[in-house]
């Protein structure tokens, strides 16, 4: 697979610029199915180039503040993921993906009535702003290895995470950074998501509390683990640390 950066430079001057990228990206998620390595390496590129565009603005983007958080509801619901990703990844870079993999399949084909009201022939805006600079991540908490976190989403803000717009539009994702598709975070790491959740969401009730592959809707995932269910799974541990 060969992406022309150049003809993609030129492209993203135009508001709508995602009705050429969105075709890119099921380019990539083809290629991930069909040869692994050249896709880790081509996602990287990509991945980059998008991150420097939208970190020297070189990128057209619309201005619309609570487009879509106009929606937001009180929140009664934690949902759970991981990068998949290996761990260490820069907030810049998780904007950058989820700008091309959320937000641009979306703007080019909305599947709702609602979305096409708020996105059909429009620039994406997320309406959420740091610095000056739109930013696109779908969480609203990153635990980093040994325990510690960032704050990405305030809890105001709609995160684009679930799969599922009326849970996105009612909870609050906590993301493990790394890839524990066949392995489990850290009692430190488990232990700082049940913290997070006591201090900041103790109305929030244990069987409200799920793994991302539990209320998605639109296609399957195993996210955050193909560990995370079962009678010896993780997330037991995860719900005793609440």
């Amino acid at each position: 697979m060969r992406v022309d950066f150049d003809w993609l430079h030129q492209v993203l001057s135009d508001p709508l610029w995602y009705r050429e990228v969105a075709p890119l990206v099921k380019d990539l998620e083809k290629l991930s199915e069909e040869n692994r390595d050249e896709y880790e390496g081509l996602k990287d590129t990509v991945y980059g180039f998008f991150e420097a565009r939208l970190a020297n603005g070189y990128l057209a983007l619309g201005s619309e503040e609570g487009i879509w958080d106009d929606e937001r509801v009180p929140i009664d619901t934690v949902v759970i993921h991981h990068t998949s990703n290996p761990a260490g990844l820069k907030p810049s870079r998780l904007s950058a993906m989820e700008l091309i993999r959320l937000y641009a399949p979306i703007y080019a084909n909305p599947p709702t009535p609602e979305d096409r009201a708020k996105a059909q022939g429009k620039p994406i805006s997320s309406g959420h702003v740091r610095e000056g600079k739109q930013v696109f991540w779908p969480y609203h908490w990153l635990i980093r290895r040994q325990g510690g976190f960032t704050q990405l989403l305030y809890d105001d803000e709609i995160g684009w995470h679930a799969g599922n717009w009326k849970i996105n539009c009612r909870s609050i994702a906590i993301c493990f950074d790394g890839d524990f598709e066949n392995g489990r975070p850290s009692d430190t790491e488990l232990n700082t998501a049940g913290w997070i959740i006591r201090k900041f969401y103790p109305s929030i009730k244990k069987e409200n509390i799920f793994g991302h592959m539990e209320v998605r809707l639109r296609g399957p995932t195993s996210c955050p683990s193909t560990l995370f269910l079962g009678e010896n799974g993780w997330k037991k541990d995860l719900l005793a640390h609440v």
